[in-house]
């Protein structure tokens, strides 16, 4: 299903986002490759990716760092997706960008300390859980207990520990518009008008967030995703 990511279909996308000083903070690239990952569009990845660097390439002030940046944050943007689409997903998109990045481009070492141990993976889970709930934490945190203690586990060790935790490519607001581009594009919106404020409050314009939301909702419909209830916005 590539061909919905036409030339005609990324111009419009990216003109829905604020203009930024810097293009690798015009996150319309983030947004738009993860709503087509978790749309199970892995084949448009690549398209978005030499889009956004062709644009780059014709500004003169863009440097390899820019270029290495713009692939990064796609790439984390993804994998962070992965916790809510599904790996299966994430790893085809994954697959597709790699393929398309040119090998300067391409990371060979985790960007992660591998080597923290799992109790510090817990605590900074802890730590990223708290700031990005806010003071809703300590009334989500019982519930994801109380359904499977195995659950709240793997998601303060791993999910929010060793993945969402890591904000080195991708700030905490920008994780708040991987998770909005990927429940819009699961069609998952149970608490979705809750992230989206959220997203305001972790540093985010109202016009960022709407521009978030409509990306991944015109991707959403043009990949054919059942909206079976209007989807929330603010």
């Amino acid at each position: 299903m590539a061909d919905i990511a036409t030339p005609e279909f990324l111009d419009e996308l990216r003109s829905l986002y604020p203009v930024t000083a810097k293009y690798v903070d015009c996150d319309w690239f983030l947004a738009a490759s993860i709503a087509f990952s978790s749309s199970n569009c892995p084949e448009a990845v690549p398209r978005v990716l030499r889009y956004a660097l062709d644009d780059l390439d014709k500004l003169s002030d863009t440097s390899y760092e820019d270029r290495k940046l713009l692939v990064r944050k796609m790439r984390d943007g993804i994998l962070k997706s992965g916790m809510l689409s599904g790996f299966p997903k994430a790893i085809n998109a994954l697959v597709s960008l790699f393929e398309a990045t040119p090998e300067e481009l391409r990371d060979t070492k985790p960007l992660r300390d591998s080597t923290r141990s799992k109790e510090e993976d817990i605590a900074a889970g802890q730590a990223y859980f708290d700031l990005a709930f806010g003071d809703t934490a300590t009334k989500i945190q019982p519930v994801l207990r109380s359904i499977y203690p195995d659950l709240e586990y793997f998601a303060m060790s791993t999910g929010y520990g060793y993945v969402d935790s890591f904000m080195d490519v991708i700030s905490i607001k920008e994780t708040a518009f991987a998770t909005i581009s990927t429940m819009i594009a699961n069609a998952t919106y149970n608490t979705l008008e809750w992230h989206l404020i959220r997203a305001v409050h972790h540093g985010a314009s109202i016009e960022e967030v709407r521009a978030v939301r409509e990306i991944a909702l015109r991707i959403a419909i043009k990949a054919g995703v059942p909206l079976k209830i209007e989807v929330p916005n603010i």
